[in-house]
């Protein structure tokens, strides 16, 4: 029973992780400016592929975090 609880905990403290640095990144990228000023378009195409990076990025983490079978 401790073990599921401290299992249930860590998955908790994992996702928690995860989902912060999303959040995290999609806010940096949105709030960072831009060296060159663009158009709304480019900012939009930009933001586009940053998050595009994020979730690929985010589908690799959880292939390389090792889960108990």
């Amino acid at each position: 029973m401790e073990e599921k609880k401290k299992k249930r905990l860590i998955d908790k403290i994992i996702m928690g992780a995860i989902i912060g640095g999303a959040i995290g990144s999609v806010l940096g990228a949105t709030m960072a400016p831009k060296e060159l000023a663009g158009s709304a378009k480019e900012k939009t195409k930009s933001l586009f592929y940053k998050v595009v990076r994020l979730i690929k990025r985010d589908k690799d983490l959880d292939k390389k975090i090792p889960t108990e079978k």
